[in-house]
């Protein structure tokens, strides 16, 4: 055989050896997406059946809130020229955890906190459009766990509001008549009165009055409407992995129960249950929050991440943009006006509106005052859900109101103009053209 034919042979031959041995070892081919489970069934890693996300996710998702002290530490580093690893990535057993964390917008929420001086507080930025955790920082994860529950306060009022608009509209928007102090509460304070004081729904909630809401619990709504609701806004179960669920004491009488509907009662929270409680107001439907983009092996493989819930229904559409809408007088002539206007009286963010809700109550575990501050903005159409919860002592600088202005103004201004378009750069909004950074990107500088 002339040597031509002798190399054609020996080619045809090569080829289906080389065909045989990745027919015999799928395997062997290049990136393989792994599904998280499988790559602990090797391990014999132990594994969560009742929770949505495995034992190692959620060993990771301890560690999400950017701490001060992390961040100090992170540029006292960079300064130095030191290896420090960036407090908003995560390393762990040779996995890599690409965050949702906007990087700016993270620098400047520490440097909102650190400027207020808040000694224990949390601060969470959300995307009310698909649940994207934006910016998620703590001023000490140890002494004040953002994980933890706490009181909510009268962030209730909101979900007694919408529940009563849901149940029985006409009721909830006939005007609330009340006598004396607002907001002390007694036990016939519960009832509506023959004659007093009236005031609309909508300036109930921006005053944040005490009696209307525990009538509305008591005579509009009663025990099953008002805890069906409750539960209904996910306040009796965990908002995501690793942090604790809600919980709700109804007491006994109307009066407790006047006390569950206006915030008075022991009913707890966690920062990021706020968070998710703004959100809902954009459509009425509880979405899951999130704050892992991927994760990455040693191989950099992507692994298969469990898929998210769908949105659940909580309240029509409508109903929710009643309740956004009415909570734009919170900010302007309620409880968080002076926050958002500026010396002259001016409003601070110029034509967007923002749509909030202040609470503030004393509690246990630890002790303080507890002051929060949620949030929607533009309020006609949201981008961007705030939650701010702070633990004051007898000596405090900054209120929640205040924070969450100065972190919207951060948001939607630069250089003295506002515009609502400028969250783009933080809620990822940003064009087909341009590709988000990775946190992980080791090229990105703090």
């Amino acid at each position: 055989m002339a040597t031509r034919g002798r190399l054609t042979l020996w080619v045809i031959a090569g080829f289906f050896l080389f065909l045989g041995f990745f027919l015999l070892n799928p395997t062997s081919s290049t990136t393989v997406v792994t599904s998280l489970d499988e790559v602990f069934e090797e391990t014999n890693e132990p594994l969560q059946e009742a929770a949505p996300l495995s034992a190692f996710e959620a060993e990771l998702m301890k560690r999400l809130p950017v701490t001060l002290a992390d961040y100090a530490a992170f540029s006292a580093n960079q300064l130095l020229e030191q290896e420090s690893s960036d407090p908003i990535s995560e390393s762990m057993e040779g996995y890599t955890i690409e965050y949702s964390f906007d990087r700016d917008l993270t620098r400047r929420v520490v440097r909102l906190l650190d400027r207020g001086r808040v000694s224990d507080g949390h601060i969470i930025v959300l995307d009310p459009q698909t649940g994207r955790v934006l910016a998620y920082v703590s001023t000490d994860s140890d002494s004040f766990p953002p994980q933890g529950s706490y009181p909510a306060a009268s962030l209730v009022k909101i979900v007694t509001a919408s529940a009563a608009l849901g149940h029985d509209p006409k009721e909830a928007r006939r005007p609330c008549l009340y006598r004396g102090n607002r907001y002390r509460l007694s036990r016939s304070s519960v009832h509506r009165p023959k004659s007093g004081h009236s005031v609309s729904l909508e300036h109930a909630l921006a005053s944040s009055n005490n009696r209307c809401f525990a009538q509305m619990a008591v005579d509009t709504l009663g025990d099953e409407v008002l805890l069906e609701a409750l539960d209904r806004f996910g306040w009796t179960r965990s908002p995501g992995p690793g942090h604790s669920s809600g919980s709700i004491d109804r007491g006994e009488s109307d009066y407790d129960l006047g006390l569950l509907g206006s915030g008075l009662a022991n009913t707890r929270i966690t920062p990021l249950h706020g968070a998710q409680l703004a959100a809902s107001l954009v459509s009425g439907e509880r979405l899951e929050p999130w704050w892992v983009d991927r994760i990455l092996d040693s191989d950099q493989r992507e692994l298969t991440l469990p898929a998210r819930s769908e949105p659940e229904r909580i309240m029509p559409s409508a109903t929710a943009a009643e309740v956004r809408e009415m909570l734009v007088r919170t900010t302007t002539h309620g409880t968080a006006r002076s926050a958002f206007r500026d010396r002259r009286g001016r409003p601070r963010l110029g034509k967007i509106k923002v749509a909030g809700k202040t609470g503030n109550l004393t509690g246990n575990s630890p002790h303080g005052r507890y002051e929060w501050f949620v949030g929607l903005a533009p309020a006609d159409d949201p981008t961007v859900a705030v939650a701010v919860l702070q633990l004051q002592s007898n000596l405090w600088w900054s209120k929640s109101s205040e924070l969450a202005a100065d972190l919207l103004n951060e948001i939607f201004c630069e250089r003295k103009k506002c515009a609502a378009e400028l969250a783009d750069r933080f809620t990822g909004n940003l064009g087909g053209a341009v590709a988000p950074v990775l946190l992980s990107d080791p090229r990105v500088s703090p």
